[in-house]
């Protein structure tokens, strides 16, 4: 059976299907990764010591996903998805194996850079692989299946890893991503087929670029992770890192014959308002994920499993908004619907800001503000990916796909450390009025630790931290505002271009392998 370059899954089900489940696979064992090592972190710490260095468990993982995303969508749009993502999956396959082997913390964090090396492949390139496989209408059906698997995922991490670390042990937080990674794998081998040819390479791929944004988005992540625990000349010096390697590289794309990033096609209009909305949303998330708990452990007395309560709503309430938005947004077009959500992220962000002025009904006003916001996030979201995918060419989807994820990130990155620090500003402002200069505020933060703190100082830090948490909220809500401004300059949707490649593309569409028509038929 013979199949054309141009004939692209579309013209299978059940090979769609077959490569959709292992998509979802990836996705689901990348967002998995993100929370599951948070609840056998204890355990971890318990066998390697290494307290003073265990925040980069989670800081290496993260550094290393987020500075190979872009690279990956580049090299997606010039190899091809199959073997990209193959190799993502496969090295963060090693990396989980190995993880879950280490005898020690350093190990461990290493592991961790060589499993963030291959996350850094699975979001963007399963994401530009739907947008191939799949027109407009059953792009967002498709994709709002695959971002409620990303929210329920992200949901179980914790409890999962703590069934395990229990009934298990911790090393299975790692262990348990393999067989899903290799399952991805085989599928995608056996049904994805790549054709060859059509490829024009007028030049070698721009490694100065690549490495440039590497160094730039590394120095910044250096100066805001675990900023509160280096000096403030570290801090700066990896500010200024950043903010050169960032110039050397802009002057680098705009001189490349085929530039990492066509800065051309990323600050047109359209693509730039999805590219801040994505930063802004990336935030919000982050923030709230950060600056809720905070509030109810710190402000309130509450503990961890009563802000994770408060969380929950979020969560579940995208995972619906998704799939609610995936039904009208063909109809609507991608700047109606990210209005519609970016408007219920801000009322939602203002509710925020009204929990920390009637403590006595907070919890109440947090969940319910969760499910607003939750509900405003799916379509948010999807319109920012889909108009993206929509306007730029199907050559270049890779890398814009990339962007807007990495957008995503940095954008939780910068947020949390930037409003982090407008908090600690105000808190020490707030103490020091009150003749409180030397408080040990994390004492505040736990039940456990309550007792550490005399009663009159244990209310003044409360207090203080329930009026510098309100300032972030309403700093949130000026966010939220960003986000709504940026949906209303994304594409209409109302003329969108075509899902295939136009002619000279650099790579065709994917289509069904002989083997995996062979199976199907079988």
């Amino acid at each position: 059976m013979s199949h054309s370059t141009t004939e692209s899954t579309r013209g299978h089900a059940g090979g769609r299907t077959m490569i959709t489940i292992a998509m979802l696979a990836a996705m689901a064992v990348a967002a998995l990764e993100q929370t599951v090592v948070s609840t056998a972190m204890p355990s971890i710490i318990a066998q390697f010591k290494g307290l003073d260095i265990y925040p980069w468990v989670f800081s290496a993982y993260l550094l290393a996903a987020t500075v190979t995303t872009p690279l990956y969508g580049k090299l997606a749009d010039i190899w091809g998805r199959k073997p990209v993502l193959l190799f993502g999956l496969v090295v963060f396959c090693i990396g989980s194996a190995l993880s879950g082997l280490a005898t020690s913390m350093g190990m461990l964090i290493f592991m961790r850079v060589i499993q963030g090396i291959g996350a850094g492949a699975v979001s963007p390139i399963v994401l530009t692989l739907l947008g191939d496989l799949f027109d407009l209408r059953e792009r967002a059906r498709v994709q709002s299946l695959f971002s409620g698997v990303w929210g329920v995922s992200s949901l179980a991490g914790p409890a999962l890893g703590g069934y395990l670390t229990v009934q298990l042990s911790w090393r299975w937080v790692f262990f348990v991503s393999v067989p899903f990674g290799v399952v991805s794998m085989l599928i995608l081998w056996w049904f994805v087929e790549e054709p060859e040819a059509k490829r024009r390479r007028v030049a070698p791929l721009d490694w100065p670029g690549a490495l440039l944004l590497a160094g730039s988005t590394s120095a910044l992540l250096f100066a805001l992770l675990d900023g509160p625990q280096r000096s403030t000349a570290a801090t700066v010096g990896w500010s200024v890192a950043a903010a050169v390697l960032l110039a050397l590289f802009i002057r680098q794309e705009r001189r490349a014959v085929d530039p990492m990033l066509h800065l051309d096609l990323l600050f047109r209009g359209p693509v730039l308002a999805a590219l801040i909305g994505s930063f802004v949303v990336g935030g919000l998330l982050f923030c709230m994920d950060t600056y809720i708990p905070l509030y109810i452990q710190g402000a309130m007395g509450g503990n961890a499993w009563s802000a994770g309560k408060v969380l929950t709503p979020l969560f579940l309430s995208w995972a619906v908004s998704v799939f609610l938005a995936a039904n009208v947004v063909a109809r609507w077009g991608f700047r109606t619907t990210g209005r519609v959500g970016a408007t219920a992220v801000c009322v939602g962000s203002l509710g925020l800001v009204a929990a920390t002025y009637v403590p006595e009904s907070a919890v109440a006003i947090f969940q319910a503000s969760m499910i607003v916001i939750g509900l405003g996030m799916g379509p948010t979201s999807l319109s920012q990916i889909l108009s993206v995918q929509t306007v730029v060419p199907w050559e270049r989807r890779g890398a814009a796909t990339g962007a807007v994820t990495f957008g995503r990130t940095i954008g939780g990155a910068v947020c949390v450390a930037l409003l982090g620090a407008s908090l600690a500003f105000d808190l020490g402002g707030r103490l020091e009025r009150a003749g409180m200069r030397d408080v040990d505020v994390s004492a505040a933060l736990r039940p456990e630790t309550h007792a550490e703190l005399a009663p009159p100082v244990l209310e003044a830090v409360r207090k203080g931290l329930a009026g510098s948490i309100s300032l972030v909220y309403v700093e949130m809500f000026g966010m939220a505002v960003i986000a709504l401004i940026a949906a209303g300059r994304v594409a209409s949707g109302k003329s969108t271009a075509p899902a295939t490649p136009a002619e000279g593309a650099a790579n065709p569409p994917p289509s069904i392998s002989e083997a995996g028509l062979a199976a199907l038929e079988a």
